[in-house]
């Protein structure tokens, strides 16, 4: 049996990594709707017997009607193809839901939280879904019993591999042992290995906390073998750049450590600055559009060690400032540089 195992679409989710930049945000829904399609293509092609859909298909709070459509007309375009989904937490089966409201295909089954299965040629296909925007019991797959142990069992559901947080379906490793395939939706970091339990990752990246390649799994299985491949989509992806400065006299030498391709940035300039980052913050804004986010954590070269014997009110705020940050995170003694900085502009006038 073949098949093709994908999860965490997000179709129309606001897209916060890019908020503020309308052509980035237009693009991105447009390669998630063609990678959507390139998986239903390479499942055609590759002539599979079932498509998986383990959960967050699309946003339940804002997707659209014509995104609805969409996908069902991808749907109709294999009809030889089972498709199976379990909602998730972005998209569960309630009573307002687009899978209730809308007619799907007769090739695609949608499983509700008490679990269900489907036969499938020579496989039985177990499926378990949100049918709120949180799962909290966590007895449905231990008390799944298990009808035909001499075929391929296999279970699609969406939820956190050996969690502990009671909300999104926690689901334990020694549960599934019964099962030969398990697709897993939910987290969006990949998980494609030799145990058989696969979370194939969000479809495409949804955010710079999403970093890596994005895709499908593609399997093919048998009782006594399951063959898994990972299929890189080849789209956009989120990445940060960390630029340090303090070695560079103006800003025409950042520009030139800068190495921006065809992905998605955001760019943190750190570091001592010998010279004002305003202008190469609109230069870089000017120059790559596919720049999303420009953080300015670099400082001014202070003696603080000489600022602070200073008898005046500018040593005494340094002396207490410096005291304080001894205990901070990195992250909140950069806040504190600024807010350095900043005070000694003002008093500088």
């Amino acid at each position: 049996m073949k098949f093709v195992h994908i999860a965490d679409v997000h179709f129309d989710m606001p897209l916060i990594a890019l908020s503020g930049n309308r052509e980035l945000i237009k693009n991105r829904r447009i390669e998630q709707k063609k990678a959507f399609h390139d998986v239903i293509q390479f499942a055609k092609q590759e002539k599979v017997d079932a498509l998986f859909i383990a959960g967050d298909l699309f946003e339940q709070k804002f997707v659209e009607k014509s995104t609805i459509e969409y996908i069902i007309s991808n749907f109709e375009l294999i009809p030889e193809i089972s498709i199976f989904i379990t909602p998730g937490n972005h998209d569960p089966l309630i009573k307002n839901s687009p899978y209730q409201i809308y007619e799907w295909p007769e090739n695609v089954t949608i499983f509700k939280s008490e679990y269900g299965m489907i036969p499938l040629n020579d496989a039985d296909i177990y499926g378990v879904g949100f049918e709120d925007y949180e799962m909290k019991d966590d007895t449905i797959i231990p008390n799944i019993q298990i009808e035909n142990p001499d075929r391929i069992n296999m279970l699609i559901t969406h939820g956190t591999l050996n969690g502990a947080n009671h909300q999104y379906h926690d689901i334990k490793e020694r549960d599934l042992a019964k099962f030969d395939y398990v697709a897993l939706g939910h987290i969006h970091e990949r998980k494609v290995d030799d145990s058989h339990i696969i979370y194939p990752g969000s479809l495409l990246s949804c955010g710079f906390d999403e970093p890596g390649s994005h895709g499908f799994v593609y399997g093919e299985i048998t009782k006594e073998n399951c063959h898994i491949e990972f299929h890189e989509l080849g789209y956009q992806e989120f990445q940060k750049i960390y630029l340090d400065v303090s070695n560079m006299g103006n800003f025409h030498e950042a520009l030139e450590q800068l190495k921006i391709e065809d992905d998605i940035y955001e760019i943190k300039l750190t570091g001592t600055k010998n010279f004002e980052m305003e202008e190469l913050i609109q230069t870089i804004k000017q120059q790559y559009p596919n720049v999303c986010k420009i953080k300015d954590n670099t400082k001014t070269a202070y003696r603080f060690d000489m600022i602070q014997e200073e008898e005046n009110l500018k040593g005494a705020f340094t002396r207490k400032m410096l005291a304080q940050m001894q205990n901070m995170s990195e992250d909140e003694k950069e806040e504190a540089y600024k807010i350095l900085d900043y005070i000694y502009q003002m008093m500088n006038g």
